[in-house]
């Protein structure tokens, strides 16, 4: 067998474990995602659950839950960054959408930090830096309103 066969099999083989892995990690990332976004339900029908969570005198219970329902549309948001099902432009797009809202803009005040405090990648990053950029961008209008 010639070299050149043997270096494009060997390639080939390694292209596939790559494609493999990243599949894999995809498949991961939305099941953490599914179990994430159930604890969120859980917390959101469950007012002794969402105490528990809510830092002491930090929100009413109102506001909580607004919280955890922009965390829940924010997470996903990200899962579907991570699995390639936004792009950065159609991520802007719904970045913008989200901070539009006062319940995002709150939320990212909020909880921004721990995000990037909690980002492990650079897709993380991106997907920080976006949400970040699309809420300073709303609370600039904001300030420009008022």
């Amino acid at each position: 067998m010639k070299t050149s066969y043997v270096v494009l099999a060997a390639a080939f083989g390694i292209a596939h474990l790559v494609q493999s892995e990243r599949q894999n990690r995809q498949r991961l990332a939305l099941h953490a995602e599914e179990i994430h976004q159930e604890l969120i339900t859980e917390a959101l029908s469950n007012p002794a659950l969402r105490v528990i969570w809510t830092a002491p005198g930090k929100l009413p219970d109102e506001e909580y839950t607004k919280i955890l329902h922009c965390n829940r549309l924010i997470s996903f948001l990200s899962a579907k960054f991570r699995a390639g099902l936004l792009d950065t432009a159609s991520l802007r797009v719904q970045a913008r959408w989200v901070m539009a809202r006062q319940a995002g803009r709150t939320y990212w005040a909020m909880l921004g930090g721990f995000r990037e405090e909690e980002a492990v990648d650079r897709v993380d990053r991106a997907f920080n830096t976006i949400m970040a950029d699309e809420h300073a961008a709303m609370v600039a209008v904001d300030a420009m309103a008022t």
